[in-house]
């Protein structure tokens, strides 16, 4: 019976150790779920930590871009005021000076920048002795040696200008209207680009335009009393270099002149006529063709050598497509970037707006 007994203690003290191992475990049996199993008996123990490898490259920040200063030119921003007087009206820049002198048989006028190395003058007519020696028996004050227009400005700057050297000439391409319009024989026709040098502007560079009519000639005890008559007579100046940039102002100051009613009925009570007049200097295109037909080769040298002279380098803006005179390593300095590049020869020939500094 004890024998017995003991049996039955010990089957219930292993079933009871059997269930206790299963620690509370939940049959999942119904899900169907395989837990995995991983073996781990291969990996080596260690007591050292993976090492990490922290040594990464990293790219060089950008180079900072110079601040820099766009300094307008004053061609580029010019104030106009209108300007009166008897005889016409114009418009100038504000500032700028304005003389004339004469009435409706004879007339000049000159518009100068306040430091008179920039202008534009027109002078309606003007004569010279056809014979040298007659010239002071005439009344006038120089005399024309070479009776062209060239010889005339020649002789016109001969005494206030330190030189003065026509670099190219043509003949504009409204000759033959002007010919047709007039019963007076065109002698000669020219519009000329010179550089010069004088007290006032230095070295400068200009464009002068005049036609020279021809009169039958008038013997009198062997002296000729005949003359050479000048018309439209303009010139336009700057400081050399400088003339490409200034040349649309002069233009507009040009293209603004107006002749009063007063300056009409008195040219044409003493002219007996009906006919308004028409201003010679309002259209600058013929005046203009010399200056754009001049040696541009020479004038990208010109303007490449006053770069170097003066610690420039020319640069074109591709956004606002303007043209500028920066310093001298701007483009170095401007690193790795598109809206700055160097100017090409032809727009060495353009002018600039302005300059770049630091």
């Amino acid at each position: 019976m004890r024998k017995t007994l003991a049996v039955v203690l010990l089957f219930i003290l292993v079933f009871a150790c059997l269930n206790g191992c299963g620690g509370g475990s939940t049959d999942n049996s119904s899900d169907n779920k395989t837990v995995p199993h991983t073996d781990n008996s291969n990996i080596p123990e260690t007591d050292d930590a993976p090492e990490i490898n922290t040594d990464y490259e990293t790219a060089a920040p950008a180079p900072a871009i110079p601040e820099i200063t766009i300094r307008p030119a004053e061609w580029t921003q010019v104030d106009w005021q209108p300007y009166t007087c008897a005889y016409f009206t114009l418009n100038v820049p504000y500032g700028w000076q304005v003389e004339w002198d004469g009435n409706a048989q004879r007339m000049w006028w000159t518009v100068t920048s306040p430091d008179g190395k920039i202008g534009i003058h027109n002078l309606d007519h003007d004569y010279a002795a056809k014979d040298p020696a007659m010239t002071q028996a005439l009344g006038f004050q120089k005399p024309l040696y070479d009776a062209s227009v060239q010889g005339y400005f020649e002789m016109i700057y001969e005494d206030s200008a330190d030189y003065f050297t026509v670099q190219n000439s043509c003949v504009p391409e409204n000759y033959s209207i002007l010919q047709s319009s007039t019963n007076k024989q065109i002698k000669d026709y020219q519009t000329l680009y010179a550089t010069f040098s004088d007290a006032t502007v230095g070295e400068g560079e200009g464009l002068y335009s005049a036609v020279l009519f021809d009169h039958d000639d008038v013997y009198i005890r062997g002296a000729n009393y005949a003359n050479w008559e000048i018309d439209a007579i303009v010139t336009e100046w700057a400081p050399l270099g400088q003339f490409v940039n200034w040349q649309s102002v002069l233009a507009q100051i040009a293209q603004s002149f107006t002749y009063t009613e007063y300056y009409i009925q008195e040219w044409q009570s003493w002219l007996n006529t009906s006919v308004r007049p028409s201003s010679s200097v309002n259209d600058t295109d013929p005046v203009m063709e010399a200056f754009e037909e001049r040696s541009i080769s020479d004038t990208i040298i010109q303007e490449k050598r006053s770069d170097m002279l003066e610690e420039y380098e020319r640069v074109y803006d591709n956004e606002t497509g303007k043209i500028y005179r920066a310093y001298s390593g701007f483009l170095d300095d401007m690193g790795d970037q598109d809206r700055y590049t160097p100017a090409t020869d032809s727009q060495y020939a353009e002018g600039y707006d302005g300059w770049i500094d630091k």
